[in-house]
């Protein structure tokens, strides 16, 4: 306990520190906004650095340039206030937080509970800084979080504390108004970009089948991305053992790394107890996706729980027919390509939508998949975006 109270103490002397240096050393006050009266780019500072592991920050970063908009990323890892600190080593108009994640450490309750407090207080003293701070949400809570209350307790405050709020799309405003009592004259949706020229382009499927050593009769599924719980594969697996002579002539292929060895190892189990079922447990290097898209004829995503969904993107950006659950963004996002959607609600969704994708003119659902991408341009985004950070 006397430890417990002895680490209390000091971030709360810390944060006494930084008040009173934020508040004398700026003149700025809570309600400041960036100078827009110069011709001089807006400076903005992105948190967290993501670009090593999704193109998402890249690509808009890239796009932004074009609207006059230079954006930073921080260097390395603070423990204490790391967005305080960061504008103040490097002064910017705007501060753009996307992930909380790294910010919130801790596998006990007490530990979560000191950065879960000290995220609010760091943002607050940025603030004070004159800096806006605009919040991107990606998720209703962290994946697979373990202290759900006290994270959803966090984003409430967070939302208060940040001037204006993206969502990729207006299904996140219905959802998060009722959950979380928000604001909506924060909101603003802009959506999440596609992922066309990043990765290699597709080639012919009997050539990526052969490349991959893939059976080269019946239809492909794919599910591809990181192994985790909410990505409902063990429903898909359990699906497909139920349903041998239905899947028969046909394939599914679930490539990615699993979140941990025990994970890893019961998705492993149900896959070698199923036929025809191929399980590539490593991590899917960059020069290897087109393949695997390649190969496929529709892509299986059957989330248990889901906002905004980068595998939905990247799936997209290859005009691929998609499986996934009428959920979240995702029938906003595909458009009219939502034959392939299910409820659900209905315990055999899931079987129904992989029985119907058999049966339908993929190429159709294909092209319709591409103009509902088309929609996702980088450059419109950016441009919305950049109208938000001089709002």
């Amino acid at each position: 306990v006397t430890r417990y109270l002895l680490l209390a103490t000091y971030y709360l002397l810390l944060a006494t520190r930084y008040f009173l240096l934020a508040t004398f050393a700026s003149p700025f006050h809570l309600d400041a906004k960036p100078n827009l009266m110069t011709n001089a780019p807006q400076k903005i500072l992105m948190m967290p650095d993501y670009r090593s592991d999704n193109p998402y920050q890249s690509l808009l970063t890239k796009a932004l340039r074009s609207q006059s908009v230079e954006v930073f990323f921080p260097v390395g890892y603070r423990r204490i206030f790391p967005f305080f600190r960061a504008v103040k080593d490097r002064p910017v108009d705007v501060l753009h937080l996307h992930w909380l994640t790294p910010y919130l450490k801790g596998e006990t309750s007490f530990t979560r509970l000191v950065y879960s407090l000290k995220l609010p207080i760091d943002l607050w003293l940025t603030r004070l800084m004159g800096i806006k701070i605009i919040w991107t949400i990606h998720n209703h809570l962290a994946h697979d979080c373990q202290f759900s209350q006290l994270e959803l307790w966090l984003r409430k405050r967070l939302i208060k504390i940040a001037d204006e709020i993206i969502v990729h799309n207006c299904s996140t405003v219905d959802l998060l108004q009722q959950a979380w009592n928000l604001d909506c004259s924060k909101l603003t949706v802009i959506p999440h970009g596609h992922y066309r020229n990043i990765y290699q382009p597709l080639i012919s499927q009997s050539e990526a089948r052969k490349k991959l050593n893939l059976p080269l009769d019946g239809y492909l599924f794919l599910n591809l991305g990181m192994i985790r719980p909410y990505k409902g594969i063990e429903n898909l697996l359990q699906v497909w053992q139920e349903n041998q002579a239905i899947f028969q002539p046909h394939s599914l292929l679930i490539a990615g790394k699993p979140l941990d060895a025990a994970y890893g190892e019961k998705i492993t189990a149900l896959a070698t107890n199923t036929n025809q079922v191929i399980f590539k447990a490593n991590f899917i290097q960059s020069d290897q996706i087109h393949l695997y898209f390649s190969a496929a004829d529709v892509v299986v995503l059957p989330f248990t729980n889901i906002l905004t969904s980068g595998s939905l993107i990247l799936a997209m950006s290859y005009n691929k027919p998609i499986i996934a659950p009428c959920q979240g963004g995702i029938k906003e996002t595909l458009k009219e390509a939502d034959s392939l959607l299910y409820d659900p609600s209905d315990r055999l969704g899931l079987l129904k939508a992989l029985e119907t994708s058999t049966q339908i003119d993929l190429q159709q659902l294909s092209t319709q998949v591409k103009q509902a991408s088309d929609l996702l341009d980088w450059d419109k985004i950016a441009e919305q975006t950049a109208k938000l950070y001089q709002k």
